[in-house]
């Protein structure tokens, strides 16, 4: 293998090795699916690395990360793929009225639908053609463009960039990051959402067949995200993590398939069957929840 280099810090080879997957195991799982993704995976493993200035985690080799038939495959095979989230209703508190938005990914147009409703003025970047032309059927402005290409005609165009469930996809996040940020004015947001992988996917379901290639590039958490910061001219001024609660029965479930030491699972076995109630309350009071809000603020 020649040099490799982390994602997000341009030249850096500061980078150790986490995780080591089998992908004759991710191809069965995404068989299950209904998709075949045989077509990425030339070597008989793939390997997780992590950045150790960043905390940012990436798997390679790079080639395993899906394209725009995958994409359109999965939005068919999964009629939610592209549903309204909860970070959608989340981020609409942090943009105003009047603020010009450009949404990077934006699917068949849920967070661009919900800006419409609110009468905010926007515009959504998306490479899937299947989404592209879905959106623009309903009358909602989307375009199949990289934003480096809109970087490059729009500097200091919009109030806010925002990205849902896309940064985890982008094999060149540094490129993918400055060239959102360009595109952003001064004082201006930048919003990203996420999966937390720190502790509700990668920690508590390590192998959960969407965490991995082909459909994800990369891993986020507090720590990698709170580095932006110091690599990029934005100030983290807030992280949202959704509540627990909504996912707990999956969460449980996971844990404790995935919980190695006999006396903490046979103890929780106890509690969750006497106080139920509890044990929910108590663990979401302490765990955050599958997906986590970035937001920042560019200044310079």
């Amino acid at each position: 293998m020649s040099k490799l280099y982390s994602p997000l810090v341009t030249k850096s080879d500061k980078i150790k090795l986490v995780a080591v997957f089998q992908t004759n195991q991710i191809i069965k799982n995404y068989a299950l699916l209904g998709i075949d993704v045989t077509r990425f995976f030339k070597e008989t493993e793939i390997k997780l690395f992590k950045c150790n200035k960043t905390g940012y985690r990436f798997f390679y080799p790079f080639s395993s990360i899906g394209d725009a038939l995958f994409y359109e495959e999965l939005s068919k095979n999964r009629k939610n793929y592209y549903s309204r989230r909860w970070e959608h209703s989340e981020a609409l508190n942090y943009i105003n009225n009047s603020d010009l938005v450009l949404e990077i990914g934006s699917g068949f147009g849920s967070f661009l639908s919900l800006l419409k409703e609110n009468k905010i003025v926007s515009k959504g970047l998306e490479l899937n053609p299947y989404a592209v032309e879905k959106c623009n059927n309903e009358g909602l402005n989307v375009e199949e463009k990289l934003i480096q290409d809109e970087a490059k005609i729009n500097k200091k165009q919009y109030d806010v960039v925002c990205s849902f469930q896309v940064l985890e996809h982008i094999v060149d996040v540094n490129s993918f990051i400055e060239s959102s940020i360009e595109t952003i004015k001064n004082g201006g947001k930048l919003i990203v959402g996420v999966p937390n992988n720190n502790p509700y996917l990668f920690i508590n379901d390590k192998f959960h067949t969407l965490n991995i290639p082909p459909h994800h590039a990369g891993l986020w958490n507090k720590e990698a995200l709170k580095s932006l910061e110091n690599l990029f001219p934005i100030k983290l001024e807030k992280l949202i993590f959704e509540p627990l609660s909504g996912n707990y029965s999956y969460f449980i479930d996971s844990y404790m398939n995935n919980l190695k030491n006999k006396f903490m699972k046979k103890a929780i076995v106890v509690i969750h069957r006497f106080m139920p109630k509890a044990l929910k309350i108590l663990i979401c009071t302490f765990v955050n929840g599958r997906n986590v809000i970035a937001i920042y603020k560019k200044i310079g």
